[in-house]
């Protein structure tokens, strides 16, 4: 059930408060989605991509691994390197698409730095304990943002939310396409790249 974020959602309910046995999707740019608590995000999102926002068309897909701006933060460039199995860790997956993995991460750094002219990236990949599925996100640290808002990049000491929080998608959508088109050109260069592989 595709919600407005400003409609209430199925039976009267409040849209920031699911019926039981469902949870709220939220999808940068676009409506949210009425799911089953058990849905994963990323499955959900493989198998719904003709119903997500155009701003979330992967950048790279090669059947397997995917590259893809983040689903809910407007941070320009903040990609989302992923697997179409539902695959939990690393350690889950056969060596050969871990080494794809890296390899398709390697390309996406090097965009980022060639063609988006980002010096400084975090890497966050965390397994979750519910509907774990596994995904690397890569988000720009753009140096004029940080130093005006007084965000601090090492982890254990940062205010990152307070950095997404600064990308308003309505001032952020035309860079959001811009680094996304600069990454997916860069990709679609890199030999060997879209060639695809088993999981």
């Amino acid at each position: 059930m595709m919600l407005n974020h400003s409609e209430s959602s199925a039976g009267g309910h409040d849209p920031g408060v699911p019926p039981p046995g469902h949870r709220v999707l939220a999808f940068l740019g676009g409506a949210s989605r009425l799911v089953s608590e058990d849905t994963c995000r990323g499955c959900f999102m493989n198998r719904a991509e003709d119903e997500l926002p155009g701003l979330l068309a992967p950048v790279h897909d090669d059947g397997v691994v995917t590259v893809r701006q983040d689903a809910e933060w407007a941070v320009p460039g903040f990609m989302v390197v992923g697997v179409r199995p539902h695959i939990g860790a690393l350690d889950e997956m056969e060596l050969p698409l871990v080494e794809r993995l890296g390899r398709v991460t390697h390309a996406v750094r090097r965009a980022m730095r060639d063609r988006l002219g980002l010096a400084a990236v975090q890497m966050y990949q965390e397994e979750k304990l519910d509907r774990p599925h596994f995904h690397v996100w890569m988000l720009p640290l753009w140096p004029d943002v940080m130093a005006a808002h007084g965000i601090n990049p090492r982890i254990y000491e940062s205010n990152i939310t307070d950095y997404l929080s600064l990308f308003a998608l309505a001032e952020q959508e035309s860079a959001i396409r811009r680094c996304a088109d600069e990454v997916r050109r860069f990709l679609s260069e890199v030999p060997g790249l879209s060639a695809a592989t088993q999981p």
